[in-house]
């Protein structure tokens, strides 16, 4: 078997080819084992200690790990091809927000200027925002922009073409981040908008191999890279249920600040406004019981956010200074300090 380091790029991608494993096993095997002659070499029992009996036998079997490998040299050939740069966790490279994930990506795939990625905002939403979807979006990505703050969202048709395209129009820096391969635009309807971005110095990101489609558990996957790469997450319209929800959950376990924009009048009895009048105004406890949250989620809402809702509502454009303000001293930690929801007043937007 060629040497490979398993801490190499070809290393950690060939590893992730492996059936069964992980980006969190990934990491495992390559603390474990430095080369993959070692790894060949290894001892069912000793594989064991990184990963379930299962994995391991799989990993061992005959020609498993020289197929994998030779996938991880078929990959970083496309990618060159392909003007992608494939980014591993051991590189300086790598998003140093991500590093802080426990279930981080091994690998990124780029397509575009790395130092768009820095001082990065999450913006995201419905697929079918509403009148006040609209506008919020633009007027709060406008002001993201013009204080020099890069625009990370996930190319979905709605608030995240709005949030990415108002970006475009005000000479930002924008990021999509991919459910799918970089070999394929997900959705075909904003191929244009991808090129956009890539012309106006901005990057397409995504965790998955090329020829990977965005399946549901894929965009699932992806919300927690937006949220991620993000000093902070602004959800701009959503229900109770759907995509947006996700990217609040990660969002929050992240420790990653929250803004929503609140809607009043007649805004407010929108059923697209439920979510966010939930986020802003409910007690993590309620909002628990209300999103029926398991787990890990549940624990988080019903402890740290217990007598105070999870996210900071934006209720006036006067607003947007304290905000801003409160995202610059974000800077360099990348975690959200407890309690600032009751910092900004409640007043109208409209």
């Amino acid at each position: 078997m060629t040497a490979v380091e398993t801490r190499s790029t070809t290393g950690l991608l060939a590893l992730t080819a492996l059936r069964g494993v992980g980006p969190v096993t990934a990491e495992r095997i390559a603390h474990r084992f430095r080369w993959f002659d070692e790894l060949s070499n290894a001892a069912p029992s000793h594989l064991s200690e990184v990963t379930s009996q299962s994995v391991a036998a799989s990993i061992l079997q005959h020609g498993a790990l020289t197929d994998a490998i030779d996938k991880a040299l078929r990959i970083l050939d496309t990618a060159a091809r392909s003007n992608v740069q494939i980014v591993s966790i051991f590189d300086r490279e790598y998003p140093e927000a991500l590093l802080q994930l426990a279930d981080r990506p091994p690998v990124l795939f780029i397509k575009g200027r790395l130092d768009a990625i820095g001082r990065n905002v999450a913006c995201i939403g419905t697929r079918e925002p509403s009148e006040f979807g609209v506008q919020v979006t633009q007027r709060i990505v406008e002001q993201l922009v013009s204080a020099s703050w890069t625009i990370v969202s996930g190319l979905a048709i709605g608030v995240d073409s709005l949030a990415h395209a108002t970006t475009l129009a005000k000479k930002g820096r924008t990021v999509a981040v991919l459910a799918g391969g970089l070999d394929s635009i997900y959705p075909k309807e904003n191929r244009q908008l991808a090129e956009d971005i890539l012309a106006n110095d901005g990057a397409l990101v995504s965790e998955q191999p090329f020829g990977t489609p965005a399946i549901p558990r894929n965009l699932i996957q992806r919300d927690r890279l937006q949220s991620g790469l993000s000093v902070a997450t602004f959800v701009m319209q959503t229900d109770l249920k759907g995509g947006s929800m996700h990217t609040v959950r990660y969002t929050l376990q992240q420790e990653r600040l929250l803004f929503a924009p609140l809607p009043q009048g007649r805004h407010a009895d929108e059923p697209k406004s439920r979510g966010i009048l939930a986020l802003t105004q409910l007690t993590g406890s309620r909002l628990s019981a209300l999103l029926e949250a398991e787990g890990d989620y549940k624990r988080l809402l019903d402890s740290k956010f217990r007598d105070q809702p999870v996210a900071c509502p934006l209720a006036s454009r006067e607003q947007y200074v304290s905000m801003l303000e409160m995202l610059e001293r974000q800077i360099g930690r990348g975690i959200a300090p407890r309690g600032t929801s009751s910092t900004v007043e409640q007043q109208g937007l409209f």
